[in-house]
């Protein structure tokens, strides 16, 4: 099976390492640690040849932005024999945005880039970009105000209120994805929020109480009114974009008949394996992108179309 973008089986997240104060401590001050940077929702890029490469920065260059010193940083974890600090540079600083024109720096959405980058490193970038993320969101203690604080490599939050002292951990929403067939044909829909001319199979989140199965058949029956049999698990793909997980499903249709609700979708269409091939609808002027290769909506219509060969 194709390994899913943004989660690499390379990786070793190592939370035995969080509470070990004097690890955490020591790495930020070792040469071979690899920091991640976090720019303002962003990560960095540099073209290399014509190649995209992901900006790591390393101690040296840290110290000569802050000469007094860094903050804002969550250990993500050992790959290679190398320890991996994601860091948060974001707040102003004159001399980092002096270096970012200087050597023409991309900044830019992961999500342009993932499919072409290594795979350690764009998952690295992924997870953290999903924990800050979760930092700026969660700066304040949900149950009594007081403002939290980062603990445990970056992964908890805790109150700063004594008589509270919540631990909060990060959070990750469940959503499914799905590829509906009927006979020979599949359904695919289109979201404003798309790039223009992409159709992509329906997804939703999953809500409190529902199962999988019982999510997914609420959302297609919302969203274009069909209702489904013969749900079968695909895969799962990590999308912390800023925080989800997508847990990817095979169903069939009982008809094809749709109701589309265009308060939920702006349209939806049925396509034959030609039409997918071809990029060509007679419905759509112009013809239709596929979703991005990045994504698990890709994977599954892939499958779908492979399964015919």
């Amino acid at each position: 099976m194709i390994q899913p973008f943004y989660t690499s089986s390379a990786i070793n997240r190592h939370g035995d390492f969080r509470n070990n104060e004097k690890f955490l401590n020591t790495i930020i001050t070792e040469k071979d640690t690899k920091f991640i940077p976090f720019y303002n929702g962003k990560n960095l890029f540099i073209e290399i040849n014509e190649n995209i490469n992901s900006v790591i920065l390393n101690k040296f260059q840290l110290h000569d932005f802050f000469p007094n010193g860094i903050g804002g940083t969550i250990f993500l974890g050992v790959a290679n024999d190398f320890n991996y600090v994601g860091i948060d540079l974001s707040s102003p600083n004159k001399k980092f945005d002096y270096w970012l024109k200087e050597n023409n720096i991309i900044v830019d959405d992961l999500r342009k880039y993932g499919a072409i980058l290594d795979d350690i490193e764009a998952s690295f970038l992924a997870l953290s970009n999903g924990m800050f993320y979760w930092h700026n969101t969660h700066k304040f203690c949900g149950s009594c105000g007081f403002q939290n604080f980062s603990t445990e490599g970056g992964f908890v939050m805790k109150c700063s209120n004594d008589k509270c002292a919540k631990s909060h951990f990060p959070r990750t929403d469940p959503a499914i994805i799905t590829l509906i067939s009927f006979q020979d044909k599949v359904l695919l829909g289109r979201s404003p929020r798309f790039p223009d001319c992409m159709y992509s199979t329906l997804a939703g989140f999953v809500e409190p109480g529902e199962s999988l199965e019982q999510a997914l058949e609420r959302e297609v029956f919302e969203e274009v009114g069909i209702k489904v049999k013969n749900i079968k698990y695909f895969n799962s793909q990590p999308w912390p974009f800023p925080a989800s997980l997508m847990l990817g499903f095979f169903a069939e249709a009982i008809n094809d008949q749709m109701t589309i609700d265009y308060d939920e979708i702006e349209d939806a269409q049925w396509f034959s394996i030609n039409e997918l091939k071809s990029l060509q609808h007679p419905s759509i002027k112009g013809g239709f992108q596929l979703p991005r290769v990045d994504s698990i909506a890709r994977r599954l219509v892939d499958t779908w179309i492979n399964s015919f060969n």
